[in-house]
């Protein structure tokens, strides 16, 4: 077997692919609001598409089961995927070229993710995902402890910036209320400014002028393709640059070194007892699902009201991980004891063409709510984007299976493959019989 070539058919791990098609298929969940309504209407359904009945019922289920966690689950995987490239190129005695082929993998992948953002949907993770993964190979040869522990440091701090924010919020209301208390005259230099800050958060939430800026904002989502692409360009420049450095780097950071971590403590593959993966979910659904419940409902009964949203924030890192474990628990539960075989195998084919699914999910989505499309953006209420949502996972649950009976890689990662290695790689299955259901195939991914 040549020392750099893609993951073989039998070196699979099916319980990984399981995992990563959960995940891929649970963020179009939160992704869909993106795709298809204003700004706005994420953080506060009564900005558009509905705040009662069904509407608020899928924005809470959003808040307490699926923000942040399915990204969480699927940044996990990536991280497990870095430690199965490295160490099977290592085994096959690549060496030094071990590090060739693990940069141009990430680098291709930053390319990729500069081409979707710019030109598909500026909503990318493929960047953060290529740009914090050069970072992951001199992590690749810790121990499972050591892992947890620069983990564990990474998560600290996410939550004191979080947490520095939340404060931050709260000292401008208060700081801006006590100003507007002095007599006006007697106001000094940092009272004033103190005022003005507080007068221009308001202002974001002022019905009025919020409600200007969601129909210029869909006006122009319903425009060609040539002015969504200049809106597009700035958002993702915005977001690659100082949103990396300030966010993203260390969202997708710490669940890929804790993937890393589970995958060498033989988590993510299953080695566990259904015990295990039975007490995790258990323990991840009792320690995130109460309190993710509890600050949703403060959220709700102030009407998501200025000041209370920034508990969501404070709660957000937290209930990512526990709930996010607890789902990782019941997935694995589900796949060890042979629950669901139809839908963990669905689920496992969607997974190993994750990277086509991915784009082909932006694609489809963003021609049916873009102007250049169907023009749909910003005209369904909250609840009717799962019935796009629907749709998209029936595509991709259907045609997965359908290409991998023929193929060995999804289109997307044929030609990752065929770069990283600088090698064209072989695309259809030879010695599979017609009918028969092919091997699981790449893992990396």
């Amino acid at each position: 077997m040549e020392q750099s070539a893609p993951v073989a058919a039998e070196e699979r791990i099916s319980s990984v692919d399981m995992l990563r098609g959960f995940a891929l298929l649970g963020i179009l969940l939160m992704n869909i609001q993106n795709f298809g309504l204003p700004g706005a209407a994420y953080g506060d359904p009564s900005a558009w598409a509905g705040a009662t009945g069904w509407n608020l019922y899928y924005w809470c289920a959003n808040q307490i089961f699926f923000e942040g966690k399915m990204r969480f689950l699927f940044s996990m995987l990536f991280g497990a995927g870095a430690v199965l490239l490295t160490e099977r190129a290592e085994r096959r005695g690549a060496g030094i070229g071990t590090a060739d082929i693990y940069l141009r993998r990430n680098l291709w992948l930053i390319l990729f993710g500069m081409i979707h953002g710019y030109f598909i949907w500026d909503g990318d993770i493929l960047y953060s995902y290529g740009v914090a993964g050069m970072g992951l190979f001199v992590f690749r040869v810790l121990p499972v402890k050591k892992l947890l522990v620069a983990a564990g440091v990474v998560f600290l701090l996410i939550n004191l910036s979080a947490g520095g924010f939340v404060f931050s919020q709260f000292d401008q209301r208060d700081s801006g209320l006590a100003a507007l208390k002095v007599e006006e005259k007697k106001r000094t230099k940092e009272q004033k400014k103190a005022i003005e800050e507080y007068q221009e958060t308001l202002d974001g939430q002022d019905i009025v002028k919020r409600k200007v800026k969601i129909e210029e904002q869909i006006a122009d989502m319903r425009k060609g393709y040539l002015d969504n692409l200049k809106n597009r360009a700035k958002n993702t420049f915005q977001i690659e640059t100082v949103g990396m450095l300030k966010f993203l780097l260390w969202d997708v950071l710490f669940p890929m070194l804790l993937g890393m971590a589970l995958y060498k403590a033989g988590v993510l593959s299953a080695e566990k007892s259904a015990g295990f993966y039975a007490k995790m979910s258990a323990c991840g659904y009792l320690l995130g699902l109460p309190l993710l419940t509890y600050v949703t409902k403060i959220v709700v009964d102030s009407h998501w009201d200025l000041w209370t949203q920034p508990w969501l924030m404070a709660s957000y890192e937290y209930g990512r991980l526990v709930v996010g474990l607890g789902h990782l628990g019941l997935m694995l539960l589900i796949f060890k004891l042979g629950w669901l075989k139809p839908i963990t195998f669905l689920l496992s084919r969607v997974g190993q063409m994750a990277l086509t699914n991915y784009l082909l999910t932006s694609i489809l989505m963003t021609l049916f709510f873009n102007g250049y499309g169907l023009g749909k953006f910003g005209a369904l209420e909250r609840h009717q984007l799962l019935f796009v949502v629907f749709s998209m996972w029936s595509i991709n649950l259907i045609l997965s299976p359908l290409w991998l009976r023929y193929f060995r890689f999804g289109p997307v990662e044929w030609a990752w493959r065929s770069l990283t290695y600088w090698k064209k790689q072989p695309m259809r299955l030879r010695n599979e019989i017609v009918g028969e259901v092919s091997p699981t195939l790449p893992s990396e991914a």
